[in-house]
């Protein structure tokens, strides 16, 4: 009776241990949920649900995670500043930065850019007609010429309102949400490019 209840004690304790949910926060502003099943120094073994339900398990290298929180709310921090690794900000700091890049990425979207970009480019390539520079080089320039503006943080972008002004979460939010302005420029300077050819084609040629 004694070993029953104890073998039963200690399939509850390894239950609760592997069912408990860790939140692990990465380098990039990304935020896990999952469970940690190994710690081999260097390497977080963990143990994620994705959307489709099936179970997988990665490898984490601890350089890429900034700290692992418990469901009691306990936090075991990696990162630590080392400007010698180019790790200027402290681990408050860090905070602000990395919630610029998730607030970036979750929520800057760019639009804007691309639907200018299109329209812009529509027209000079419908009146250059079938010409490649017309066709090409707008895209190209317009697309480039999107890496000189300052960024601007809509405050509704914003996951707190704390985060207005502080030039460290503007600092992290600004490379993300760069690659996002570019990548939407291209698309629509492309798409509106290809589309004004074929309306040239199809109606007024």
């Amino acid at each position: 009776m004694f070993i029953r209840l104890a073998l039963l004690s200690l399939l509850i304790s390894l239950h609760s241990v592997i069912s408990a949910q860790h939140v692990v926060t990465l380098m990039n502003g990304r935020e896990m949920t999952c469970t940690v099943l190994g710690d081999s120094g260097s390497v977080l073994l963990v143990q994620m649900t994705k959307p489709s339900g099936r179970v997988i398990s990665r490898e984490i290298p601890k350089s890429d995670i900034f700290s692992v929180k418990k469901q009691d709310g306990q936090e075991q921090v990696y990162y630590a500043k080392d400007e010698m690794m180019g790790d200027i900000y402290s681990v408050d700091e860090m905070r602000f930065y990395l919630a610029g890049e998730n607030d970036a990425r979750q929520n800057f979207t760019a639009w804007p850019t691309f639907a200018v970009g299109f329209a812009l480019c529509a027209g000079v390539s419908l009146w250059g007609r079938d010409g490649y520079i017309t066709a090409i080089g707008p895209p190209i320039l317009y697309t480039l010429v999107q890496l000189a503006p300052k960024i601007k943080i809509r405050e509704k972008t914003m996951s707190h309102p704390d985060y207005k002004y502080n030039d460290i979460y503007a600092d992290g939010y600004e490379p993300p949400a760069r690659t996002r302005k570019l990548s939407r420029a291209m698309e629509g300077a492309f798409l509106g490019s290809a589309t004004g050819v074929a309306f040239w084609f199809l109606f007024l040629k």
